[in-house]
């Protein structure tokens, strides 16, 4: 009793602080789980999809990716495009080129203690992710990277071998080097006393206890960091909410005026998804974070009755590709006796497979079936390539002119192979056990494969199994025999890596064979013009030409199906009436984060401007 008495003076207090909002120009957001940390630059502790969003209000980079999935100026004065001058593009030579990117930062820049923005924040970010021994998360790119300063307004990066996606979005980082430079010299003192190959887990440990001095939720309280983007930090209560509130050193005022917008900002920390439910019911959350209700929660019908009017609920069609992987290896005896090799095996299967039927019974409609492994908001997507609509009859046809008859009468597919044998078109469907709407959809498939004669043997195992590399890796030794459901998520800035087969720059293959260790997922597709397009398109800079690549390489996909495209996962959005440009797409930011363009947010009735309109990039749930 005592416990409940607590939670109803909680949702009371927040029901309070919500309904506030319009009138003192505050915000809350409501979020199912909680950063670790904030201001981790590096990434060394913590890379969280929650951190990142927030971070959109109290840092800015020198770029951000805007929400058509296009690079425009930040903290720098301009994007840097070959067309400007500002970038430089040299042929070393056997594929290889490399990119000098000139950046010249704004002049009315400055942390929000006052301190002037300069090439000293960017070249302090430089040094510490650059410094032997730093648990980077992407190696690569600190290996091709180099920093050249010119003054306090303008620097040279450098990449050797350069690929396209390093002029998507910010080329560098930055830090607040005033704050921070006394204890990371601290910090690289008790690095030097130690061994690199004895004491990597102690170097490690330093560089992370360097960033927790300064990002974890005392440090920041007690004032630790200073500020670059539209907010600052106020409070951080760990485990219940974090405050924010308009920073005035902030340099873009937006239309009417800042104090016509948000002045405060709180996240709500609610880890049970159904409590965020309830508090969102109870009036308590103004908007939802794009980490907070599953799917399923905000199309729930005790949501979905009691929004109208009050909130807006929207479906953005996300990174996240459902898919099913398809074993080509012929030296599977199971997968030669299928022909899943054959580029007809394969679209027969999808044209028996009623996708959009399973998104309108599983999803109302609401989780885009997919054309090719390149989503549809993409810049360089392709809309024109073959598409498979449900379509048995084809499947059929298709079947029957690769010897499929059903000669038995049993009603499945039969064929005599060239040694004499008869065999079943009996297929392994194997996905993650326990993941419901996958096993749904096992299910939906295997009544729709039956349809054209084939059978599907459903084989699940946990995630724990199906992912480790004795399992997923191992196609080649017949570890999975036919279909693998699961996702890859795609960003912007993709590089078709997952079905390239051998990479012309680097000579890499990318079919796993025992030859190669396992390394690598393509599970046997192999198509020279597509490896010999995407190495054409990972070096050119020109966006018009590397669309043409791009575009010709969906279309020889599209055709021989390496995979089976099934759907684009949606992200709910739950925003309350009058709350302007809190809005999400698939490639704002970059991930689809509602707080890009975080000193746009305000309330209509308080005078905010509506920029952004959300209809235009995502489907409003109660409206289907």
């Amino acid at each position: 009793m005592k416990q409940l008495q607590l939670l109803t003076l909680g949702l009371v207090a927040v029901v309070g602080l919500a309904l506030a909002g319009p009138r003192d120009n505050s915000l809350v957001v409501g979020a199912s789980q909680e950063p670790r940390v904030l201001g981790d630059f590096w990434a060394f502790v913590s890379s969280a999809a929650i951190a990142s969003e927030i971070e959109n209000f109290l840092w800015a980079g020198l770029e951000y990716i805007d929400i058509n999935g296009n690079d425009q100026a930040y903290l720098a004065t301009e994007v840097p495009t070959t067309e400007n001058g500002r970038v430089t593009v040299t042929d070393l030579g056997e594929g290889k080129k490399r990119i000098d990117i000139h950046y010249t930062l704004r002049d009315d820049i400055y942390w929000s203690d006052g301190v002037p923005i300069t090439s000293e924040d960017v070249q302090f970010f430089y040094e510490v992710g650059k410094y032997p021994g730093a648990p980077v998360q992407d190696p690569t790119y600190w290996n091709r990277i180099k920093l050249t300063v010119q003054d306090d307004k303008n620097f040279t990066v450098t990449f050797e071998p350069a690929y396209f996606y390093d002029l998507v979005g910010s080329a560098i980082g930055l830090a607040p080097a005033h704050v921070m430079k006394g204890e990371w010299e601290k910090t690289k003192a008790e690095i030097a006393k130690l061994d690199p190959e004895k004491d990597a887990a102690k170097i490690t440990e330093l560089f992370q206890g360097f960033v927790s001095k300064f990002s974890t939720p005392n440090a920041l309280n007690n004032g630790s960091l200073a500020f670059s983007g539209p907010f600052t930090l106020k409070k951080w209560v760990a485990g219940s909410n974090l405050e924010m509130v308009r920073n005035p050193k902030f340099f873009i005022t937006p239309p009417g005026g800042a104090d016509k917008y948000v002045q405060k900002v709180t996240y709500r920390f609610i880890t049970d998804t159904n409590a965020l439910l309830v508090a969102i019911l109870g009036g308590g959350i103004d908007a939802t974070s794009s980490v907070a209700l599953t799917f399923d929660q905000a199309r729930a019908p005790q949501l979905t009755r009691r929004a109208q009017g009050r909130f807006d609920i929207w479906a953005v069609p996300g990174v996240i590709w459902e898919h099913a992987e398809v074993n080509k290896f012929t030296n599977v005896q199971q997968v030669k006796d299928l022909m899943l090799d054959n580029p007809k095996t394969r679209q027969a299967i999808l044209y028996a497979m009623n996708r959009q039927g399973l998104v309108d019974a599983f999803f109302d409609g609401l989780q885009p079936v997919a054309d090719t492994w390149v989503h549809f908001a993409d810049p360089n997507a392709n809309p024109n390539v073959k598409k498979y609509p449900y379509d048995p009859e084809k499947a059929k046809q298709l079947l029957a002119e690769l010897g499929w008859k059903d000669l038995d009468g049993d009603g499945y597919l039969e064929r005599k192979t060239e040694d004499g044998r008869t065999v079943k078109f009996e297929i392994e469907y194997v996905t993650t056990a326990g993941n419901r709407i996958r096993e749904r959809t096992q299910v939906f498939f295997q009544n729709d494969l039956k349809k054209v004669g084939i059978k599907v043997k459903i084989n699940n195992a946990p995630s724990s199994v199906v992912f480790s590399n004795d399992f997923f890796s191992k196609a080649y030794d017949g570890s999975w025999k036919g279909l693998f459901e699961f996702a890859w998520l795609f960003g912007i800035v993709d590089d078709a890596g997952v079905f390239t087969c051998k990479d012309y720059i680097t000579g890499e293959t990318f079919v796993p064979t025992p030859e190669n260790n396992y390394s690598g997922v393509n599970f046997g597709w192999c198509n020279e013009e597509f490896d010999q397009l995407r190495a054409k398109a990972m070096i050119e800079f020109d966006a018009a030409k590397r669309k043409e690549y791009w575009q010709r390489m969906q279309e020889i996909w599209a055709e021989e199906l390496p995979a089976l495209p099934f759907y684009w996962r949606s992200n709910p959005l739950v925003v309350k009436k009058g709350l302007v440009n809190f809005v999400s797409s698939t490639y704002f930011g970059s991930f689809g984060y509602p707080t890009t363009n975080a000193w746009l947010i305000g309330w209509a009735e308080n005078g905010a401007q509506q920029v952004f309109d959300q209809a235009k990039y995502g489907i409003n749930a109660l409206e289907q």
